[in-house]
């Protein structure tokens, strides 16, 4: 049987509730977008086919007769749970603090935002800010798919955030996840085009024939998390500009998103773009008032003789090559700075770091380095450097350098376990309590685990070769207490959530970047942590991380100047081999603010709270005593649609009728009711944000798109093979544009001169 899809209604769809969020209607079929109304599908949001699938209406309109206080308790549930156009849908019902700055993005977006830059402070909830706007168009039934791209290390946690947060279920996507799906689903179809919400890291969809198959996809959203490592001349920069520019929406997170290099920081934010701005959100703890709990410890670590020794070599020969080669060359500056951090780390990474150079040196064709395979998402930043540069001359004389390596390296053979890793035996033993030990090094990190092998604390590690199944191991045993002490290298430390267990974060070495220490002491500083948090730098007297150490007091007058201030490696380097200052001036970086997010805040805390009353999709009523004739309070609930068939906002409609006679069967009240219904008066939507800019966001998509596909062919006499590249070709760009049309037919389609109008709930007037 034949019958109209309303916006809102509950139907039956293969013996489970559904409610109705969108009905797309072609000629032959309709789309639904349902979501999941019974405990056995709450939270799930699936779209299917009619008359394939045969949804049955659940009787929604049928009258039920409800005591007076659940009758009210249900018309309040109903005016806290209306959905206004320019407000948040559902924030209210998310697993979230309802913090006004973390609304604003997602309000920003709502109201016209199509570009943003996520730079908050280290523990202030981007992904979650990030998730609310994901959650927020898919409400809407703007965004149907979203892509979010992450280091590997986090896409498990952006999947377990989404899920418990916002009941939303993302699809990890890597190499083996894809092989499966691709030998169980038909021929030709994608694998990115079968999943609403899919997670990869930046270093899978790099790959050029993976972005190759994301780029034929229309993405409505995409979220690049840890962004900062999106720099120009890189392949996850181009990838991610790639993708990021044919999706209507694009959300950049990171932290540290201006390092000191300006070029990098303006790549960033016109990342996407289509001659829209960005709106960048960028608060401090102090900024949203977070009082900043934290106390930083500077330890002395006395080296030995054999390592005072070391390190003094050390620097002479770093500061010789600064001098000598470095002047005119980028690779020996580099090799200069990795010798002087790897000296002040621990003797094992200085070490492996002399034989390697020594070997490129000594022997030009020595066998490279092994790459990781095609397949693998490592990230190596942490382990030993390129040959390209650890194979560059520093000294004019080969014979002279050779030497002086050889010698460097006969000292590092006389140091014993390194001074830094014995006092860190000590202090994790006087401290008594769950630790978070930073390093920049695997070699320190391999050196520091077996020196705790033979004490009583159990400790786990990761580092960027770890796979990620293994690093979320070592992460949830140390959170849930199988663990005393988690060593971690930056490439493994963005992005984890330590602040329950631990309070205590241990830095082996001297970052020469700030931001780095800021996002190290970020892992416990966070959002939920109740105690004072404690970070302990450690450092050599009398070597150049003492320098190091004054450069950085220099800049962190407070733990969170970094923000303000930031400084490139290189600066420092420069700042400690020719003398230079590193005082940066402070980075100008015009935040976005939403007024109305503190209002937009307390109206979802009221919804929040009256969320525990009962709430019916069908029509309840209390009828009045016997012989009454007191007036009757009816509340109706109004329903804007837009052309598109997509809701777009309510109201809510008081009426209070008197009444000259008393119904006297159930048949009779639904009569009056339907009385009532007519009698509501037609008020005017709330008058939605501006979409121009969005329009001409995606008409810029739309023309690039075009002239990206518009190749010129020459037909072959033999073969058909040009003609199926640009079939190939067409059909592509006719299912992006397609996509297109669809978002912005969404989005800017007029809201329909019909709305619908259903009673919540009537009964007597009370009167006193």
């Amino acid at each position: 049987m034949a019958f109209s899809y309303e916006d809102g209604a509950s139907l039956d769809v293969r013996g489970e509730t559904w409610k109705l969020a969108r009905a797309q209607r072609f000629d032959a079929c309709t789309i639904l977008t349902l979501e999941g109304r019974d405990r056995s599908n709450a939270g799930e949001r699936i779209r299917v086919i009619a008359p394939f699938d045969r949804p049955r209406v659940v009787a929604s309109r049928k009258l039920r007769r409800r005591s007076r206080r659940r009758v009210i308790a249900s018309a309040l549930a109903a005016i806290a749970g209306a959905r206004r156009s320019t407000g948040l849908w559902t924030a209210a019902q998310s697993s979230i603090e309802l913090w006004p700055y973390q609304l604003e993005p997602a309000l920003a977006v709502i109201r016209g935002a199509t570009r943003l830059l996520l730079a908050d402070a280290v523990g202030l909830g981007k992904t979650i800010q990030a998730g609310l706007i994901l959650s927020e168009l898919r409400e809407r039934g703007w965004v149907e798919r979203a892509l979010i791209v992450c280091p590997a290390g986090l896409r498990c946690t952006w999947a377990r955030e989404l899920r418990e947060r916002f009941n939303i279920t993302a699809a990890v996507l890597d190499q083996s996840s894809i092989a499966e799906r691709i030998a169980a689903w038909p021929q030709g179809v994608s694998p990115w085009s079968g999943h609403a919400v899919a997670i990869a890291s930046i270093d899978f969809v790099k790959r050029p024939e993976i972005l190759s198959a994301i780029a034929n996809e229309p993405i409505d959203l995409v979220i690049a998390d840890e962004a900062h490592h999106l720099a120009p001349g890189t392949d996850r920069g181009a990838a991610i500009s790639r993708i990021a520019s044919r999706a209507p929406w694009c959300v950049l997170v990171s932290a540290t998103p201006h390092s000191g290099d300006r070029a990098a920081y303006e790549y960033l934010t016109a990342m996407g773009a289509a001659g829209d701005p960005i709106a960048i959100f960028r608060r401090r703890r102090s900024d949203v008032g977070l009082a900043v709990s934290r106390r930083s410890h500077v330890l002395r670590v006395q080296p030995s003789g054999d390592e005072a020794a070391l390190l003094a070599a050390i620097e002479r020969y770093a500061r010789a090559i600064w001098r000598a080669r470095g002047r005119h060359d980028r690779s020996v500056r580099l090799i200069a700075m990795t010798m002087a951090r790897r000296a002040a780390s621990s003797t094992a990474a200085i070490t492996r770091t002399l034989n390697r150079r020594i070997e490129l040196l000594t022997n030009v064709a020595a066998e490279p380095a092994q790459s990781p395979l095609p397949w693998e998402e490592a990230d190596d930043a942490d382990d030993v450097e390129k040959d390209q540069v650890l194979a560059a001359r520093g000294l004019d004389n080969a014979d002279e350098e050779r030497a002086v390596l050889e010698h460097l390296r006969a000292l590092a053979t006389r140091c014993d376990t390194s001074s830094k890793i014995r006092r860190l035996r000590r202090l994790l033993r006087l401290a008594g309590e769950p630790a978070v030990v930073f390093t920049e090094y695997r070699d320190t990190l391999d050196a520091i685990v077996a020196s705790l092998s033979g004490s009583p604390l159990r400790v786990r590690s990761i580092h960027g070769g770890v796979p990620a199944d293994l690093r979320r191991d070592a992460v949830e045993a140390f959170n849930e207490g199988r663990a005393d002490v988690l060593v971690a290298t930056d490439a493994a430390g963005e992005g984890l959530n330590l602040h329950h267990r631990s309070r205590l974060v241990i830095d082996i070495e001297l970052p020469w970047n700030p931001l780095r220490l800021e996002q190290r002491v970020g892992r416990v500083d966070r959002l939920g942590q109740r105690r004072t948090v404690h970070a302990i730098r450690m450092f050599h007297p009398g070597t150049i991380e003492s320098e190091v150490l004054e450069h950085l007091r220099v800049r962190r007058q407070r733990a969170e100047d970094a923000l303000d201030r930031p400084t490139s490696d290189a600066a420092v380097a420069a700042a400690i081999f020719e003398g230079t200052s590193t005082e940066p001036g402070p980075v100008e970086i015009q935040t976005h603010a939403i007024e109305t997010a503190t209002a937009e805040a307390a109206r979802l805390g009221q919804r929040r709270r009256l969320h525990h009353f009962h709430s019916t999709t069908a029509r309840t009523w209390t009828p009045p005593p016997a012989h009454s004739r007191s007036p009757l309070i009816a509340l109706h609930r109004v329903t804007f649609v837009n052309d598109a068939g997509g809701v777009v906002g309510e109201q809510l409609q008081g009426l209070r009728v008197e009444r000259d006679h008393e119904p006297l069967e159930q048949r009779d009240w639904r009569r009056l009711f339907e009385h009532l219904d007519a009698m509501v008066p037609r008020p005017s939507p709330e008058r939605p944000a501006d979409r121009a800019a969005f329009a001409r966001r995606v008409a810029a998509i739309r023309a690039r798109l075009k002239r990206e596909h518009a190749v010129r062919y020459q037909r072959s006499l033999f073969d058909r093979r040009a003609d199926a590249d640009a079939a190939a070709r067409q059909a592509v760009l006719d299912r992006l544009d397609a996509g297109l049309s669809r978002v912005l037919r969404s989005v800017t389609s007029p809201v329909s001169t019909e709305s619908r109008i259903e009673l919540i709930a009537a009964w007597p007037e009370c009167r006193r």
